[in-house]
């Protein structure tokens, strides 16, 4: 089965350099976006909050925040007040801690090197005294407080805007919260030309690492051993850390969606999924590829491959500004409930991607041009020991669809002939 004629990207060596990518996420595109957020508004107050998280690699910063400041702090706080006018924008960031940074660095100072760096003329390091006292005074002139950053339905605590939001209300007769909806989502969801590049490049590498990876899949290999080789590759290109955890499975793991081990050896006669990719620049990749770890697919394996690879084509044949993701998902559907393995098929066909692999976005609105989504559908056999999933990265373009992730093989055929490669 051939691929969906896609318009194909760019080849690697018109990529802007390393050098260059990481240039084009200046102060001036963080302050363009919450122009165009403070326009959305109209009015009021917005206050958010970053909310990353530690991990192995240390901070990452939460998507919505990043994509507005590029700030990578801790504890950081963004006020928006379009109606001033002088001061619209106001950052404040983690009090300094000279004890505590002998241990983890030195923070910089407040002064004109971190304004021009983060591009705000306002910033504070003492929240817990300021913070208030600021949003009320804003708020006394223009009260609309606005929730931009739509919360998590997984955390049960009060957001940490609503919750100052109430006590602003709480000294201010007449200040209403209001919710800016999808606005920001939006806004993420639709790349520009710098962000694609990225993106791009986290692709490209998230590609070489699994060329690495596919070299040490054998009979009697570790699944471990896959998983580490790719991640070696991308932390030796630049990647800080890897976009989601590396998921490796091999025989019956490979039917474990989010199988987190890779602790198994490998079998003769078994597929090897492998859903793994980096992160570059903050931006993440999500890609998945089955194979046979013998090199050959057995023809039950083959013809659930193929069933996999024509609900995917058939989803990425849709692609276009104005089509629906429940429409893409219905038609991949449809393809695996007409060769009977519909029960089999039991998560979503994919999710948008940008700053973060589940990225913001609206899925009951059209797409529109600049969005990247994956296309990932699966079937998955637990009684017959194996399972096939199959995903890649789309662009939907103004005039249909891009396919990003097209450095990998995807038919079984072409998947066979990599494995016969030389290692």
């Amino acid at each position: 089965m051939g691929a969906v004629p896609l318009t194909a990207p760019a080849a690697d060596p018109s990529l802007p350099a390393l050098s260059e990518l990481a240039q084009t996420q200046t102060p001036k595109i963080y302050a363009e976006r919450r122009r165009a957020l403070m326009d959305a508004m109209g009015e009021g107050v917005a206050v958010i909050y970053s909310e990353g998280a530690e991990d192995a690699f240390g901070y990452r910063q939460s998507g919505d925040f990043f994509y507005l400041t590029g700030v990578e702090d801790a504890d950081a706080v963004l006020v928006l007040a379009p109606k001033e006018r002088t001061y619209r924008e106001f950052l404040f960031l983690k009090t300094r801690d000279a004890e505590f940074e002998r241990w983890t660095g030195e923070r910089e100072p407040l002064g004109e090197a971190l304004r021009k760096k983060y591009g705000f003329e306002k910033i504070f390091r003492d929240r817990n005294s300021n913070l208030l006292s600021l949003v009320l005074n804003l708020a006394r002139r223009s009260p609309t407080l606005w929730q931009v950053v739509l919360p998590d339905p997984a955390v049960d605590s009060k957001p940490k805007d609503l919750e100052l939001y109430s006590k602003v209300q709480d000294k201010l007769a007449g200040a209403t919260v209001k919710a800016l909806g999808w606005t920001l989502a939006q806004m993420r969801a639709r790349h520009s030309a710098e962000e694609l590049a990225i993106m791009r490049h986290g692709i490209r590498l998230t590609e070489e690492g699994f060329r690495a990876g596919v070299r040490m899949v054998r009979p009697g290999a570790a699944e471990g051993v896959v998983r580490a080789e790719a991640e070696r590759v991308w932390r030796a290109a630049g990647s800080r850390r890897t976009a989601y955890p590396s998921i490796v499975g091999s025989g019956a793991n490979s039917t474990i969606l989010h199988y987190p081990r890779s602790e198994r050896v490998m079998k003769d006669g078994e597929l090897l999924l492998m859903d793994m990719a980096c992160e570059y620049a903050h931006y993440a990749t999500d890609i998945t590829r089955t194979v046979p770890v013998n090199g050959h697919f057995s023809a039950e394996q083959r013809k659930v491959y193929d069933v996999v690879l024509a609900a995917q084509e058939k989803a990425l044949a849709m692609v276009k500004p104005g089509v629906y993701h429940e429409d893409l998902e219905k038609a991949a559907r449809a393809v695996v409930e007409a060769a009977g393995y519909g029960n089999f098929f039991i998560h979503g066909l994919g999710h948008f991607v940008g700053l973060d692999v589940h990225d913001a976005g609206a899925y009951q609105e059209p797409l529109q041009a600049g969005m990247v989504l994956t296309i990932e559908p699966g079937i998955y056999l637990p009684d017959r020991g194996f399972g096939v999933r199959i995903e890649d990265e789309v662009l939907v373009t103004e005039t249909g669809a891009r396919l990003l992730t097209d450095g990998l093989p995807r038919t079984a055929e072409e998947v066979e002939r990599w494995m016969a490669a030389p290692r």
